[in-house]
């Protein structure tokens, strides 16, 4: 059994840190390397460790393949009813440091 990270007690609101971190524990339970995800995605393995990193270069093409590689989406809907969601974690910009 693979030893997962210590989770944040707050999912709901994050930024894109907050979302990488999801991205690495979704790979870390399917038991992948970030090579595996690479392979598994068609995308190149430094796009892997960017969008793990939470960096705001990776693009959303780009993102959208890891993301259904390992099983993730993106949604789009209003604040309130994202924010209600369970299991949702609600990009927010005034929590990415800069």
């Amino acid at each position: 059994m693979v030893a997962l990270p210590r989770r944040r007690t707050d999912r709901r609101t994050g930024s894109l840190a907050a979302a990488g971190e999801v991205v690495r524990d979704r790979r870390l339970q399917l038991g992948l390397t970030q090579s595996d995800v690479a392979d598994l995605s068609g995308v190149g393995l430094s796009s892997v460790r960017a969008l793990e990193a939470g960096k705001e270069s990776v693009g959303l093409s780009i993102a959208l393949d890891v993301l259904a590689a390992l099983g993730l989406g993106l949604g789009v809907g209003p604040r309130p009813a994202l924010l209600r969601a369970p299991d949702v974690l609600l990009l927010d910009r005034a929590r990415d440091p800069r």
